[in-house]
């Protein structure tokens, strides 16, 4: 899948979470909306995903496939009895790698964006390494009472107007330096809001929203995604702490907010702040929030499984089962035929060169017969005699019966030789035979390697041609009666032509007499 196939498909997702969202903001558990966006973020960063029957792009018939073109080239048969053989199609020339004007952009646009977001936060990572830890008796008691498996620690500068929580490993909640410590309970709200910021990892979902901006700076609606999910982060510490507290903390809570609001700050990626986004939202958000229930609880998870089965995954292609039969009756393998990648040439009759394509057509280079022979040299091929290979098939006759009852090991699985075994592979020689006998060739060797044996057959050959030379004769037929029907439609036109011109020449006449 390509940069933009995802680009696509996460902007598809991006638009019905939207609608969603401005639908059932506060209706369904705050977390529902940060599960579509983490799927939102999964569709944009990898570059597969799942095909469903019940994907909107199979309801819409629109299938994303690889074409794959098997060219039967020649018959495959070893014949070499001393063990297992592989036999290999020539490789055809894999084209060059190009790089487009739209690859150096898009290559542009992600170092800008990073460049960016890496600056911001080394500016604020410094802005805060000159924090000073806290020191009283409220902090320590909370300290103690949340306790972390990672190192939770609780400082304060002058540099911020509004609480905000960075760091991974070792978490730090960054309070302003005019906070007051004598008011708990407005604390205890606003602590508790930033430990579920840590507790969530929240700033790995930022990085992981800066990651997908950055890639897909191009697509204006990956940034209205950046934007929202940051607002449904905060709301969703909202919900939690209000669930925490109990429902009639709302307006408590709702007043810590508007009281530690902020004034306008710098930019700061990868940081969670208390009263950052939208506090319009977020209040009437707070105020409506009600306990979660089941019904709710099982209309999100609805929503979710029904998002994703439609949106987040693709086309289900046509299934098709591939059969293959094999017959263990020699140490050898059997192919029937080889794929290979199509070639494709054409003459210009402008220059009188011929132009090949080892792409499937998407590039075309000039090439004499000199040059296509060195790329793919045409095999030396010494071919089986009837006689030969009838002296051949004796001895191979006397061998077969000689190991009748003696076992082999072939894929994993343990063969015996039976005289039947021995009878279908003395039947398949002999076919080959008769085939030699009929006109068909085999090889013996090929390139003095005498382990496979390609096969064609003359009569095969002298049919094709004919039924071009058929074809060509049609086309030469067709194109004798479009000259002739071309040539009558002239005929006609000429005749309507004169019969207008007389028709005129009467109603000039008529208009004369007239006057």
């Amino acid at each position: 899948m390509s940069l933009l196939q995802m680009s696509v498909a996460g902007a598809v997702m991006i638009m019905v979470i939207t609608v969603i969202r401005a639908l059932a903001i506060n209706r369904l558990p705050k977390k529902t909306f940060l599960i579509l966006w983490g799927i939102t973020i999964i569709r944009l960063l990898i570059p597969f995903s799942c095909p469903s029957k019940f994907s909107i792009y199979s309801l819409l018939g629109k299938k994303t496939v690889s074409d794959i073109n098997e060219t039967p080239a020649v018959r495959f048969m070893p014949i070499n009895t001393q063990g297992p053989v592989s036999t290999q199609a020539p490789q055809s020339q894999i084209p060059a790698l190009t790089i487009s004007a739209w690859d150096i952009i898009w290559v542009a646009g992600l170092v800008l964006y990073a460049v960016f977001f890496i600056s911001a936060y080394i500016r604020c990572y410094r802005e805060f390494q000159t924090s000073l830890p806290v020191e009283n008796a409220f902090a320590r008691r909370w300290l103690e009472t949340h306790n972390l498996k990672r190192k939770l620690s609780i400082r304060q500068s002058d540099l911020i107007s509004a609480p905000l929580t960075f760091g991974v490993w070792h978490p730090v909640i960054l309070m302003p330096k005019k906070t007051d410590w004598e008011n708990e309970d407005t604390l205890c709200y606003v602590l508790g809001h930033e430990f579920i910021h840590i507790r969530r990892f929240d700033t790995v979902t930022k990085f992981l929203l800066i990651t997908t901006v950055c890639i897909h700076w191009f697509n204006p609606l990956v940034w209205i995604m950046y934007f929202l999910a940051n607002r449904d982060i905060e709301l969703s510490c909202d919900e939690a702490v209000i669930h925490h507290f109990g429902g009639t903390s709302r307006a408590s809570y709702a007043k810590a907010l508007i009281s530690m609001e902020e004034t306008k700050g710098g930019f700061m990626p990868l940081c969670n702040h208390f009263s950052r986004n939208a506090i319009e939202e977020r209040i009437t958000a707070i105020m409506k929030t009600k306990k979660t229930t089941i019904i709710s609880l099982a209309v999100a998870m609805v929503l979710v499984t029904g998002t994703v089965t439609v949106f987040a995954t693709s086309a289900k292609g046509d299934e098709s089962s591939t059969v293959t039969e094999a017959t263990d009756t020699t140490n050898t393998t059997f192919s029937d035929t080889v794929d290979t990648e199509t070639i494709m040439s054409y003459i210009n009759p402008d220059d009188g060169k011929t132009y090949y394509s080892f792409d499937n057509g998407k590039t075309f280079e000039a090439m004499t017969d000199a040059e296509f022979e060195e790329k793919f040299p045409t095999p030396d091929i010494e071919w089986w005699t009837y006689d030969e290979y009838k002296a051949w098939l004796e001895n191979e006759k006397v061998e077969l019966k000689s190991i009748i009852g003696s076992s082999y090991i072939s894929g994993g699985k343990k063969y015996v030789w039976t005289q039947d075994r021995v009878n279908e592979t003395i039947a398949m020689y002999e076919g080959i035979l008769e085939d030699i006998k009929n006109g068909a060739k085999y090889s013996k060797s090929i390139d003095g390697q005498d382990d496979e044996m390609v096969s064609y057959n003359p009569a095969d050959i002298a049919q094709t041609k004919e039924s071009l030379k058929s074809i060509e004769r049609t086309m030469t037929d067709c194109q004798d009666e479009v000259s002739e029907s071309v040539a009558q439609t002239n005929e006609s036109l000429k005749s309507i032509e004169r019969t207008v011109t007389d028709c005129q020449d009467e109603v000039s006449e008529f208009q004369a007499t007239a006057n």
